[in-house]
């Protein structure tokens, strides 16, 4: 078995201090395999950078025949138990379970996959579109942040050059080999900013992924690969939660603009900027449930139409409510008893509102209702979701056009405009609506 170790340069240490601040628990790792059947297949070569000492290191394992795999696993494995976090790409449905596999049949003991996970492959790829990304390899996100390899090899090709090199050992081809694996880890950790997209939602840098068939000590209960359960769905009142939720995000300020939509109709509309906690290796453009979000950096800026005139507020228990035709209301029947039968009826849903006239900003009610799985960035949606969801502090009554209508309204009055707790957790509603 043949070993290197490699120092990492500054400026990927600064790129993992950016992304994790001073958690110093990860691990970053790559494998190189003859196969994608780890049934027939075997391990040749590990690639593996993490904090050793103070200082970013990249150390490798390279196999020269099958019969060194064994010692391979063994001292990657080793090695990697001192960690605490595994960072890959695509490691969650590859090379995790193919390292299990290759452990078992030498009997070798493998936690890989009871320890916590983050894929940025299944971070990134539910933003593919909203990117305009042809696919989600390392290479094209590489790329797209303006990163080209002078190594013009994939995996698949490498593994004639590996029988090549087991054949006659020659050293130009092992560096071929090794360059390869450490530009894998090198573009890995080169393409972190990527996850400033997910940390818009709460996800990327502040969830893990789950190796299929595993369970992962400490590992959130919402994620790509399920469903938030159990989620609230907010029907009568508006709601934020502020306790225990930290946003990707600040609130720099919030102003009120007035202006014409796209038909030339007078517009109201409330600007909120955000300062973003990561900054975003590229511009992003999005719009949805009438709203439009865009930032550059670490800039953002979100804008929200206001609803100005009357809505009204339907009361679900119209059985114990009657309708006042003339005042176009409805009461309750211990106060509808002092009014003339000649002047009220029994209310039905329909009719069993109270009006209400003023400023109104809207709620995308279904945008908390859970994550749909592998659709689109909301694929990523979890604690933040939860967050906004999660009754903790009312801001108001919801309010409808009609009692059909699924669209949701809310007083927007001063107490909410500063409270930067409500605020915020507001802003993360509404893009999980838009990103949805």
């Amino acid at each position: 078995m043949k070993t290197q170790t490699i120092p990492l340069s500054t400026q990927y240490q600064e790129v993992i201090c950016s992304i994790f601040g001073k958690k110093e628990d990860l691990l970053f790792f790559d494998i190189e395999t003859t196969g994608l059947s780890p049934k027939s297949a075997s391990v040749y070569l590990i690639g593996a950078a993490g904090k050793e000492n103070g200082s970013w290191v990249m150390h490798q394992w390279f196999a020269e025949n099958t019969a060194m795999e064994e010692a391979v696993l063994d001292a990657f494995t080793q090695y990697a138990a001192s960690f605490g976090t595994l960072v890959h790409f695509n490691g969650t449905t590859f090379d995790v379970p193919f390292l299990q596999a290759r452990c078992k049949k030498y009997g070798l003991h493998c936690t890989l996959a009871n320890m916590a996970q983050l894929d940025i492959y299944r971070q990134i790829s539910p933003w593919k579109n909203f990117l305009r990304l042809a696919n989600c390899k390392q290479r094209t996100l590489e790329e797209f942040l303006g990163i080209f390899r002078e190594d013009p090899f994939n995996g698949g090709q490498l593994i004639s050059l590996y029988h090549a090199y087991r054949e006659n050992r020659d050293e130009r081809l092992l560096k071929v080999l090794l360059l390869h694996n450490a530009d894998d880890i090198r573009g890995m950790l080169s393409i972190l900013p990527m996850l400033a997209y997910p940390a818009l939602l709460g996800g990327g840098l502040n969830r893990t992924d789950q190796v299929p068939g595993q369970g992962l000590q400490g590992r959130p209960s919402s994620g790509l690969d399920g469903h938030d359960e159990g989620m609230p769905e907010l029907e009568r009142t508006a709601s934020f939660a502020v306790q225990s939720f930290a946003p990707p995000f600040t609130v720099l300020e919030h102003t009120i603009v007035f202006g014409t939509d796209y038909a030339g109709n007078p517009q109201k509309e409330l600007f909120i900027r955000l300062k973003l906690s990561h900054p975003l290796p590229a511009s992003l453009a999005c719009n949805g449930q009438g709203c439009f979000f865009s930032a550059q950096q670490e800039d953002g800026l979100l804008k929200i139409p206001v609803f100005t005139g009357e809505l009204k507020y339907f009361y679900s228990d119209y059985k114990n409510y009657s309708y006042l035709p003339e005042e176009d209301n409805a009461i309750h029947k211990s106060v509808a008893i002092y009014v003339d039968k000649a002047h009220r009826v029994p209310a039905t849903p329909e009719t069993c509102y109270t009006r209400k006239s003023g400023s109104f900003l809207p709620l995308p009610v279904g945008a908390g209702k859970g994550t749909r799985k592998g659709k689109g960035a909301g694929a990523t949606l979890c604690g933040q979701e939860k967050a906004a969801a999660n009754a903790a502090v009312s801001c108001g009554l919801l309010f409808r056009r009609s009692a059909k209508e699924k669209e949701c309204f809310f007083l927007m009055d001063d107490a909410f405009l500063q409270d930067e707790d409500k605020m915020a957790c507001y802003v993360a509603w509404i893009l999980t609506g838009i990103l949805h």
